[in-house]
């Protein structure tokens, strides 16, 4: 069976015999367990489908798999990566930087011609906007967040576009989150009403004085100039109260 070094990532093959029991690593020394290793064999199966989808793009497979492995180990738990567009440089493209969608934020990877790697990332949330400009034989993203603006110039159309779709998609998803954000914001302001029914209002029953129900009129119409409630809503709840008159 297949295993590798969860420390180093160095890769063995063992007999069955050693499953469940602890074994080390002869290159870092690290103690493991060896458990469900065709599970491990599955994940690298998984890696290389995807990095192989990726070269269809015509994008380097040895590259990708590097900045893959190098991106791999900056994620943090359940995060996984969606899409890797590199850059190809037109002259020299010995150390091209790449940008790196996750499930959870964008990762840019500057590298440098002796294997610096200096790492620029931004959680979805903080994405404002993003733009795709593509030339004649190139393409770059340019990424306005709440950290500041980042640029990456030199990628392939194919890449540049399916990366720019993720970051359309993620864009107008945290768009609506945001202000479902605001609105909650908002109706926390005005005193926590939720819209639902009349009941969970409490602006009164068949009961309640002309007056109260002026006022309440007046609440709703608030709501509905603050962006609280829809216009369908502001309509439904009005009609309601005016058959209480």
């Amino acid at each position: 069976m297949k295993i590798f070094c969860p420390k180093c990532q160095s890769k063995y093959e063992v007999d069955n015999q050693y499953s469940g029991m602890n074994v080390e690593c002869p290159n870092c020394k690290t103690s493991f367990k060896v458990n469900d290793m065709s599970r491990i064999e599955n994940i690298e199966d998984k890696v290389n489908s995807f990095i192989e989808k990726m070269t269809l793009d015509d994008q380097d497979g040895s590259v990708l798999q590097k900045t893959y492995r190098k991106v791999e180990k900056l994620l943090t738990k359940n995060e996984t990566i969606e899409y890797i567009a590199l850059q190809k440089k037109l002259l020299f493209n010995i150390a091209p930087d790449s940008i790196v969608l996750t499930n959870r934020r964008i990762i840019i990877l500057n590298v440098g011609i002796l294997g610096t790697v200096n790492i620029w990332d931004v959680i979805w949330r903080d994405l404002i906007d993003a733009k795709l400009n593509i030339g004649i034989l190139r393409a770059s993203i340019t990424l306005h967040t709440r950290k500041g603006t980042c640029f990456i110039g030199n990628l392939l159309k194919t890449p540049a576009s399916r990366a720019y779709a993720i970051l359309q998609e993620q864009e107008e998803r945290t768009a609506e989150e945001r202000r479902q954000r605001e609105i909650e914001e908002k109706r926390a302001a005005a005193g926590g009403v939720v819209i639902n029914t009349p009941q969970e209002l409490q602006w009164g029953n068949s009961s309640t004085p002309q007056g109260d129900g002026i006022a309440a009129m007046r609440q709703l119409k608030d709501m509905l100039d603050a962006g609280l409630i829809t216009q369908g809503e502001y309509e439904s709840k009005r009609q309601s109260l005016l058959s209480r008159f």
